[in-house]
């Protein structure tokens, strides 16, 4: 019987103490840490010359992360998820950290049985997301109108519904379910809404939200002070 591979880890952090905090938590017979970094931009050299499978970066200074940079995992082909590990603050300071260059984000006290776990799903495509933090994003749709003609626009209403209920971590299937369509159906759906919107995954799909949803509130207050 052949055993399956270890996961390749890369890990990025900005003192010596929490690159070894890292490698104390994700310590497991199926992780293997093949690289460390303590800025983003080393982390991309490092990833070109080991191909690893997954990257969690865990940075305390949010000045340090570009996460443009970060979407070179992906477009330079090294085939890398990114698993990002967010300090709790304010919710201006997450909205602004969640961008479209990871798969999944967790608060950095996160425990390291769920960090393993987590790192495990980002290496399986999935897209791990703190219940806190897709809270936020669900309380900043709220203050989403449909019916105006915004930067959302290139969605429909039901689409925008749909991306609502991702934002609030629905499977396909109890998207499903709500909405009465077969799960096929909502899984197509999905897909054609990552394709409009240019997103890899859902959580990027929740990041556009985010963005888009800045502009088109900014978009709104301009008409009324205009009026």
């Amino acid at each position: 019987m052949t055993c399956a591979l270890p996961i390749r880890l890369l890990t990025v952090a900005d003192s010596s103490v929490l690159r070894m905090g890292l490698r104390e938590m994700l310590a497991s017979e199926d992780i293997s840490i093949v690289a460390e970094a303590c800025t983003v931009a080393d982390a991309i050299e490092m990833a070109r010359q080991e191909r690893p499978d997954v990257a969690v970066i865990d940075l305390r200074d949010p000045s340090q992360i570009d996460l443009r940079t970060c979407g070179e995992f992906h477009t330079q082909g090294y085939g890398c998820r990114v698993l990002m590990l967010l300090v709790p603050s304010d919710e201006e300071t997450i909205l602004d950290l969640i961008l479209d260059g990871a798969s999944g984000y967790l608060f950095e006290n996160v425990g390291a049985e769920e960090l393993r776990d987590a790192v495990r799903v980002v290496h399986q495509g999935g897209s791990p997301v703190d219940p806190h933090i897709a809270a936020v994003i669900a309380n900043r749709m709220r203050l989403h109108s449909s019916g105006s003609t915004s930067p959302l626009a290139p969605l429909s209403g039901d689409e925008l519904e749909i991306v609502a209920r991702i934002v609030r971590g629905e499977t396909n299937h109890q998207i499903g379910r709500i909405l009465h369509l077969p799960d096929q159906t909502v899984k197509h759906r999905v897909s054609d809404i990552l394709k409009k919107i240019h997103a890899k995954n859902r959580v990027a799909a929740a990041a556009w939200w985010v963005r888009h949803n800045r502009a088109d509130t900014a978009q709104r207050g301009q008409s009324g002070l205009s009026q």
